[in-house]
């Protein structure tokens, strides 16, 4: 099967807006359950953060056109990472899937509530929502 784009929506209910709205997000159509779907998200996730340099600008900047996009995305900010050593994908895999089977946060597939393990088929355009229901303490991310 040919990768397909969906739109990924992170909800708190802390909040009464979304984190992050509809960011555009491809992925495998080979995906069959939720817990597939999980951790392709968050291996991609993981990746990304992976590639993401080290090296700061001497001269930060955002153009009005990166704040704009940052800010439809949740977070402005510089792409800096918080450590040198790279991320394990094994581990935040399985972690992603403990808060999901520990209920720490919810999934839906356009706006019908999937459940751990559950067949789905995505199809072009559907609207992935995960709803993080614990209140965190700490520091902003």
């Amino acid at each position: 099967m040919s990768d397909i784009t969906i739109y990924i929506k992170i909800k708190s209910i802390a909040k009464r807006k979304l984190v992050v709205d509809g960011i555009p997000f491809v992925v495998d159509g080979n995906i069959v359950t939720s817990n597939d779907l999980v951790e392709y998200v968050v291996r991609q996730m993981v990746r990304e953060y992976n590639r993401m340099s080290m090296d700061k600008s001497p001269l930060p900047y955002l153009t009005d056109d990166e704040i704009a996009n940052r800010k439809s995305a949740g977070k402005i900010g510089f792409d800096e990472r918080k450590n040198e050593s790279d991320q394990d994908e094994d581990g935040a895999v399985e972690n992603a899937l403990l808060c999901f089977f520990d209920g720490i946060f919810r999934m839906f597939v356009n706006e019908e509530e999937v459940t751990m393990g559950q067949d789905i088929k995505l199809s072009e355009g559907d609207e992935i929502t995960f709803v993080r229901l614990t209140m965190l303490a700490g520091r902003l991310w």
